[in-house]
């Protein structure tokens, strides 16, 4: 992450823990009342029923008076927070692409082509597939594109009448992206997370272990060129990518395909989870952050923009 960004990131915290503290107090104030009084309103109508108070319904308009500004605070409550959460991302997203990524073209409503989401082979294909918040630059030197996705597959079931419906559900969900360098390695690496590896197979690629105990416990590596896993995945590499890692809430997939990257965080769009309940501090607003520079994060940490990716660093030969 540059250094540009870190040195924005106490300011952001004392804003956004401003604004935190504002919203979580009428949120709390107001669930508060809420609540209870909704719960008295049910346990009113409750006991009206069951011991047959009112015959004609009359006294039913008492519990009303309490469910309904019951349920009204509380709504507000909600909104309170959804309001909150919306603004704090707004502001940091904002600040990390108008620092890093200026010249951003976006389009909130359109996603990966899906022949590139599913080109290094990290999930199978969908029977219904869902893009959003596509994102293109350049960042020293090197372009790239990330995109929301939701991938889909049709489940059939049949219920208790033997009446067959289907319905879609999603079995991977978050953020890929594709970054494109000059030097193209004719060769294919994947680090894939082992709790999150998919049932289908390696095609072809060659299991193959580092000298990391600790990266090869949480990662599968495969490959069609083991000497190329230890020229891109150094120790310091490796040790990086655990520590971000940690970070994301669901799996993370990285792909070298030629003269291509691909990474995949597929956590249910859960890794960008501004805190509400707890005080937010430069500390745990750092990681947050770092999600939403992953770009650069991963252009710096793999040297992308180096000489080593460079197209006269080595020969180029074309993967069909």
């Amino acid at each position: 992450m540059a250094s540009m960004l870190k040195d924005k990131i106490p300011t952001l915290a004392a804003t956004l823990e401003q604004s935190r503290a504002q919203a979580r107090k009428k949120y709390v104030v107001m669930m508060g009342i809420g609540v209870p009084v909704f719960l008295v309103g049910i346990l009113l109508a409750a006991l009206i029923t069951i011991f047959h108070w009112s015959e004609s319904g009359a006294l039913y308009v008492i519990p009303v008076f309490f469910v309904i500004p019951g349920l009204i605070l509380m709504v507000a409550s909600a909104i309170i927070k959804h309001n909150y959460s919306s603004e704090a991302y707004s502001l940091l997203a904002n600040t990390v692409d108008s620092t890093l990524f200026p010249n951003a073209k976006k389009d909130p409503n359109r996603g990966l082509v899906l022949n590139v989401l599913l080109k290094p082979g990290f999930f199978a294909s969908p029977d219904r597939y869902y893009g959003k918040n596509y994102k293109t630059c350049t960042y020293e030197g090197i372009p790239f594109e990330q995109a929301g996705y939701d991938l889909q597959r049709r489940e059939r079931h049949t219920d208790s009448k033997g009446n067959t419906y289907y319905t879609y559900e999603t079995y991977a969900k978050g953020t890929m992206y594709r970054f494109q360098y000059e030097r193209n390695f004719a060769a294919i690496v994947k680090v894939l997370e082992k709790s999150g590896i998919l049932s289908f197979g390696s095609g072809g690629l060659i299991k193959k272990e580092t000298e990391y105990i600790a990266f090869n416990k949480k990662f599968q590596v495969l490959t069609s060129d083991e000497t190329l896993v230890f020229y891109l995945l150094t120790p310091q590499i490796q040790e990086k990518i655990l520590d971000l890692e940690g970070k994301f809430k669901g799996q993370f997939y990285m792909a070298f395909i030629g003269n291509e990257l691909y990474i995949a965080v597929n956590d249910s769009d859960t890794s960008i989870a501004i805190p509400f309940k707890e005080t937010i501090t430069e500390e745990s607003l750092t990681p947050v952050v770092e999600c939403l520079a992953i770009p650069a994060v991963f252009i710096n940490l793999l040297g992308l923009n180096k000489t080593k990716f460079e197209a006269n660093a080595g020969t180029q030969t074309v993967i069909s």
